[in-house]
């Protein structure tokens, strides 16, 4: 099927419109070697039954043809990314990269920018992987404060890279290459590790929190084998976040059941950005949820943080709000029932040194 130019104009309208209504979600961007096209090329080459596989799938996956040569994939649920992404690369004239936004805070056209420009750098971090491996070595943890009402202090563990050929590399970039290498564990029990480290050398801390994504919830051998590596016996300090995408399906809610039963606690992130929230917490057992930093935007609606703040306290879990930037933000929360703040208003991300020096300065008795 070709389509006409205004179709094209109608699909770019219909993604940016998709994107914009969003705030966690993953961008695939898909350019076909050749510009032009003939219904027995597409025949050939296995398009047409992506198109009507993704048709199958519309609840999914969206699925915009914005130029004649390129098509971009717009995906909430991680699971269905790498499926897609799989089938996606078996087609040998296509050129696929894509791009994973958390907490969206820009204007739709700035990630369609970006993830198109991805491919020379997508396929460098690949081939450096291919040649040199994962060196371990190159990516430190920083770790965000998260500010109790009792003004305790918990933080949220988070990754970084630095290449030593590449340079930095940000998480949007690395997270997705790793999970789809089957190589995101490997970095995640490093990051446990170092929180665990962290723990062990301040009693004081609450908590840390670590992201899990949908893959790696989806068997979690390693991740229980290597909590039980440790010599920690304090597992409620060692916490996780899971944002609701990642919560689909049978063996994910089981596989929840078991890192709750070891006592760790579990939040889900991203609150109130999703569709099925309010289900998983009638379905789920979960300690707390963390509000996503959208409510805290320049439109902040107060009285929906409140009535949120009390529906949460009413089941009994912890409230903790993101994206925490200014004093004006932080007054009116007082207001709220919340447990807990996060943001730079409190602390940007912090190296384990900064982290050391924040913590002397906060003057625990």
């Amino acid at each position: 099927m070709t389509f006409a130019p205004t179709q094209f104009e109608i699909n770019r309208n219909a993604a940016i419109n998709s994107i914009n209504s969003k705030t966690s979600f993953t961008l695939i961007y898909v350019k076909i070697k050749r510009s032009r096209w003939h219904e027995e090329e597409q025949n050939n080459n296995g398009l047409n039954t992506l198109e009507e596989a993704f048709n199958a799938q519309c609840s999914y996956v969206e699925y915009y043809r914005v130029f004649e040569d390129e098509i971009v994939i717009i995906i909430v649920n991680p699971l269905k990314t790498q499926e897609i992404t799989k089938e996606l690369k078996l087609i040998s004239n296509l050129d696929v990269q894509l791009l994973r936004v958390e907490n969206r805070n820009l204007p739709a056209l700035h990630y369609l920018r970006q993830v198109s420009q991805l491919k020379g750098t997508n396929n460098t971090i690949h081939n450096n992987l291919l040649k040199y491996g994962l060196n371990i070595e190159e990516f430190s943890t920083v770790f965000q404060p998260i500010l109790h009402k009792s003004k305790q202090l918990s933080f949220e563990a988070l990754a970084r890279w630095t290449s030593k050929d590449l340079g930095v590399i940000s998480p949007t970039v690395f997270i997705p290459i790793l999970e789809s290498e089957g190589l995101l564990n490997i970095l995640t029990k490093k990051i446990i590790n170092e929180a665990v480290e962290l723990l062990k050398r301040y009693s004081e801390i609450v908590y840390i929190t670590i992201n899990l994504t949908a893959s790696l919830v989806k068997d979690i051998t390693w991740l229980l084998e290597h909590l039980e590596s440790l010599d920690f016996q304090d597992n409620r300090r060692i916490a996780f976040e899971l944002t609701e995408e990642s919560l689909a399906g049978i063996e994910v809610k089981e596989n929840l059941k078991r890192i709750r039963k070891r006592g760790h606690l579990l939040f889900i992130d991203d609150f109130g950005t999703g569709y099925s929230n309010f289900q998983y917490l009638a379905t789920l057992e979960f300690d707390g949820v963390k509000l996503d930093r959208i409510f805290m935007g320049d439109q902040t609606n107060k009285k929906v943080i409140i009535l949120l703040s009390k529906f949460i306290k009413a089941l009994d879990l912890k409230f903790i709000i993101e994206g925490v930037e200014r004093y004006e933000q932080f007054s009116f929360l007082l207001e709220t029932k919340y447990d807990a703040i996060q943001g730079y208003y409190i602390s940007h991300p912090l190296s384990k040194n900064d982290l050391i020096n924040f913590i002397d300065d906060m003057r625990f008795d």
